[in-house]
């Protein structure tokens, strides 16, 4: 179920709500728990039923064997939860290889020794990155750090790994603060404050998905479509409008998420913060996905740091290179995720040995160099393969064989043309990538201007009311989330 559809907003979102807030009057509110465990499961379920009990499964595996680990330490029979542990890291490690890489290591295998091994064509169960990482973060917490001792509810678990507003997209949760949360009694009575900023937020991203990031989908398909046939400028344009839709669409979701969380009066983690007004590729990561990337490093970067009693400026570029190889391979298989990690890799290292010899730099030139490489990484993103995006890069370096020019005006009309196939924009729709230009140099991130200057009155309520109105009359074609492929 997409959050931007007619069924998840005016039928799931409101019956969940209404549901959860009435059985939160029982028992101190512990049936609202089931409710919304629940509710969540048929969430997923409604994209695809039949990855529903690969979902149940892993939170079954993932629960007995917290609990194995939680005893272990308990009885200090840390050898015993070392093996459980394993267990842990095997199985989720295991079924995001099955799912998500089996395909790509056996064509890598067939391509280097000609074994000519048929893929099993496997499909991608949604949300199977996030469901995964979050439960091997917990299991991480009780071996190692000894959290949740003691709780061992397993509705109150089923429901921090399945709940619905972060399952198929994140932002990553984290065990503890989920359980403080889903526990107190007072937060399950309607709130009006909570509820307020989280339609506001719900609208925003809304607004941010299907206004700003999904009219960039057609231009962005033609160009990567017709490669070889980009000029320098077209590339260069097709890279930056590639940026700006994924900012716009993740970003929107991610909104929606802590906007819907909000409303149920859950705090789920902010996952952007202005990434593009970043000054440094390291500054952009720390705005960038930032659930992942605090993720990645309190549990890999960190990690590697902390082996060495003297940091060295070698081991610094090391491990940043492995991390981001990693962030890479997460994103999804194929070798542009490998390069894709690799290269901000490289782009990190840069950014420490500059750092390591203070060496002075404009900031305003750091702004530039920082956004020409992410509309540069971005790319392999969204190709198709690495040919395609050699093909895109060629363009870039003024090496492709494009022909083609980016902007053609006719008497009434603007034709974009990406590598001789024009799509005609008329001016009423010019405003777009205008808008969504101008709203990152100028407009607070959607949760700063929420927290900051959101006020419960006529002014935001007529506001709102345009964008979510204006919003859902343009699903016109419901289109899902770009980081439900990841």
């Amino acid at each position: 179920m997409l959050f931007n559809s007619y069924s998840f907003i005016f039928a799931f979102l409101p019956v969940t709500l209404v549901v959860y807030f009435l059985l939160g009057r029982f028992r101190e509110g512990k049936f609202s728990n089931g409710w919304l465990a629940l509710a969540s499961l048929f969430f997923y379920g409604y994209w695809d039923i039949r990855f529903l009990p690969l979902l149940v499964g892993s939170i079954l595996v993932n629960y007995i064997l917290g609990g194995r680990i939680a005893k272990a330490r308990a009885s200090g029979g840390k050898k015993a939860g070392r093996g459980y542990f394993a267990a842990g890291m095997v199985f989720n490690l295991g079924l995001l290889c099955w799912f998500k890489y089996m395909d790509f290591l056996i064509g890598s295998i067939d391509r280097f020794m000609g074994l000519d091994l048929p893929l099993l064509h496997i499909m991608l169960p949604l949300g199977i990155s996030f469901f995964s990482i979050t439960q091997l973060v917990y299991l991480i917490g009780i071996y190692f750090y000894n959290e949740g001792k003691g709780e061992r509810d397993f509705v109150d678990y089923a429901l921090f790994v399945s709940f619905f507003p972060h399952l198929l997209a994140g932002p990553i949760l984290y065990h503890k603060p989920m359980m403080k949360q889903l526990r107190d009694s007072r937060l399950k009575s309607p709130q009006a404050e909570n509820f307020a900023r989280g339609i506001a937020l719900f609208s925003i991203g809304l607004f941010k998905k299907v206004i700003i990031a999904d009219p960039f989908i057609a231009p962005v398909a033609a160009g990567f479509g017709n490669a070889a046939g980009l000029s320098a400028l077209d590339a260069w344009v097709l890279a930056a409008a590639y940026a700006l839709q994924l900012f716009f669409d993740f970003s929107g979701y991610s909104d929606m998420a802590v906007g819907a969380a909000r409303m149920l009066n859950i705090d789920i983690p902010v996952n952007f913060r202005a990434p593009f007004r970043a000054a440094s590729l390291s500054e952009f990561w720390s705005r960038w996905h930032m659930s992942l990337t605090m993720t990645i490093m309190s549990y890999i970067y960190t990690p590697m740091i902390r082996m060495r009693k003297k940091l060295t400026l070698a081991w610094g570029i090391f491990s940043t290179m492995v991390t981001m190889t990693i962030i890479g391979i997460w994103h999804g298989s194929g070798g542009t995720f490998v390069l894709f990690g690799l290269l901000q890799g490289v782009g990190l290292s840069l950014n420490q040995v500059w750092k390591h010899y203070h060496l002075p730099f404009p900031k305003v030139l750091g702004h530039i160099l920082t956004l020409a490489f992410v509309a540069f990484s971005c790319v392999l993103f969204r190709a198709d393969n690495l040919g395609q995006a050699f093909q895109v890069y060629k363009a870039m370096l003024g090496r492709g064989g494009g022909t083609s020019h980016l902007v053609d005006w006719g008497p009434d009309q603007l034709i974009i043309v990406w590598g001789g196939a024009p799509f005609t924009y008329l001016p009423a729709d010019l405003w777009v990538p205008v808008l969504a230009v101008l709203l990152i140099i100028y407009c607070p991130e959607s949760n700063e201007l929420v927290k900051k200057y959101f006020r419960p009155n006529l002014r935001w309520a007529l506001a709102l009311a345009v964008m979510f109105v204006y919003s859902v009359l343009h699903f016109t074609q419901v289109t899902a989330f770009l980081y439900f492929q990841f």
